[in-house]
């Protein structure tokens, strides 16, 4: 998978993968905004799904319910033929308001960053496969990107720096414990007087 698209009424989710992260792309009509983000940044093991739907729209629609409920009822009498005219729009309306509201009802999907942001996606969208496909993607790239960058052994950089490195890649699962063992067993045994030494 090279680039990972979603598009919902209007709206526009876009991945495109790159060598050492993705550029997020969301955007309607009216705004957009494109960023890069590393992989070091993506938390791939912090994902969140959420329901949601408009809360305003809920509530403007119970409103118009109740209008629809009073004109029904008349309680005070009102004249005939206002009555019947507020009846079938507050009828309208309330219908009108009840077909945007299940349509404003999406399953959401966000991944978190170490910066804090919140990559959010459409779940389920275009289908339950091709998200899980995208999110399997996300990672395996993201692994071997950080296994790649993190576990070379240099002389140069410190022990304890480097035995850092490996344990933040086993604690995110990038490396398996032994993977961690032969990584940091290698380390232990390198030279620190041969300047410049890459294993």
């Amino acid at each position: 998978m090279k680039d990972f698209v979603q598009k919902r009424l209007f709206i526009t989710k876009k991945v495109t993968f790159k060598n050492d992260g993705i550029i997020y792309y969301s955007g309607d009509f009216l705004e957009s905004r494109e960023i890069f983000i590393s992989f070091d940044e993506i938390m791939t093991n912090s994902i969140t799904r959420e329901f949601r739907t408009n809360k305003l729209l809920i509530w403007v629609t119970i409103a118009f319910a109740f209008v629809y409920g009073f004109f029904l009822l008349n309680p005070f009498n009102i004249n005939p033929e206002i009555n019947s005219f507020f009846l079938y729009l507050s009828g309208f309306l309330c219908l009108i308001l009840l077909i945007l509201t299940i349509l404003s009802r999406k399953h959401m999907l966000y991944i978190a960053t170490l910066g804090g942001f919140l990559i959010d996606f459409y779940d389920l969208n275009p289908s339950k496969e091709l998200v899980e496909e995208f999110l399997n993607t996300l990672k395996k790239k993201s692994f071997k990107y950080l296994k790649a960058k993190y576990t070379k052994i240099d002389v140069d950089i410190s022990f304890e720096k480097q035995l850092e490195n490996f344990i933040y890649l086993r604690d995110k699962n990038v490396i398996t414990q032994k993977e961690y063992e032969t990584l940091k067993k290698k380390l232990k045994n390198i030279e620190p007087d041969v300047k410049g030494f890459r294993y």
